[in-house]
């Protein structure tokens, strides 16, 4: 039989500070029993929503540094979302999974129609000598830490709050590729990047960070559809790098937004584009005194 577990489910998007205390003390638990630590996590929220803090391939890697010992991520086609509260905890926590404790928050539920509720998993653990944990979600002042209320803080440029709530600053990923080369022209050569189109990426201007292969640099990323040039309703971040006169790999980029300087614009003309960019550049400059104004 396979080793006993102690399991948490969620979608978990973000894997914010709410979810990391939920997984944190799903592995503190079964590294005190010597158990299996197992973390279930859907792909991506059943419902639509307007992009998604981290992509699955994020999600893993994040769940993955929490020292957690297995995780097992769902897709929302996947056959296992039409199961019954029953079937779910009969057929894969107990004979799958040999779970021993299960670690929730108070509004959780599962199963076909969500009758696995806390009510219905209270009697039916018990039933089973199934260990119950109820958590008490975080909270930020006087508002509960959740994926949605991130995705506001997101869309309003409210990064400090967004990177307190995650617990580390928003960052996306991308693979560098060519295009009509506005920034070159402009004088302000970029990196383009194209990212999962499920990753929800803001439109603005910010001060970031881009870093690829271990190499770290400031810069200035632009996200948006580049109205002054009409060039549709794509959406591209493009990114300046300070102080960089190097040639950037066609390799996975990582950018990190710090600080949101402006919302996105159409301006009159290229020259006062190019007027406004020198500006944002500046204060991108003065907020990594690399130089002193």
């Amino acid at each position: 039989m396979n080793k006993k577990s102690v399991v948490t489910i969620g979608t978990f998007d973000g894997v914010h500070k709410g979810h990391r205390f939920l997984i944190d003390k799903t592995v503190l638990l079964a590294e005190k029993s010597k158990l299996k630590s197992i973390v279930i996590s859907l792909e991506k929220p059943v419902k639509k929503v307007k992009g998604l803090l981290t992509t699955c391939d994020e999600k893993f890697e994040e769940i993955k540094a929490l020292g957690v010992d297995k995780i097992i991520l769902v897709n929302v086609s996947s056959e296992i979302l039409t199961y019954t509260a029953d079937k779910f905890f009969d057929e894969f926590l107990l004979n799958k999974l040999n779970i021993s404790e299960i670690v929730c928050g108070l509004d959780f539920a599962f199963g076909k129609g969500r009758k696995g509720d806390i009510g219905w998993l209270k009697k039916k653990a018990k039933n089973n000598n199934v260990k119950i944990n109820i958590v008490k979600y975080l909270k930020n002042s006087s508002k509960q830490i959740s994926s949605s209320y991130i995705r506001i803080l997101l869309e309003k440029g409210d990064l400090k709050n967004v990177a307190k709530l995650l617990g580390r600053p928003y960052s996306f990923l991308g693979i560098p590729f060519k295009d009509k080369g506005f920034g070159k022209k402009l004088g302000f050569p970029t990196v383009n990047l194209k990212v999962n189109s499920d990753k929800l990426i803001p439109r603005g201007v910010y001060i970031s960070i881009i870093t690829q292969k271990g190499k770290i640099y400031p810069s200035v990323t632009n996200i948006g559809s580049r109205l002054t040039f009409n060039m549709g309703d794509e959406i591209i971040p493009e990114i300046h790098i300070l102080n960089f006169n190097g040639i950037w790999e066609k390799s996975l980029t990582k950018v990190i937004l710090l600080k949101k300087i402006r919302y996105e614009k159409k301006f009159e003309s290229v020259q006062a584009l190019r007027g406004q960019i020198s500006k944002d550049i500046a204060k991108s400059l003065k907020f990594f005194k690399l130089i002193t104004v």
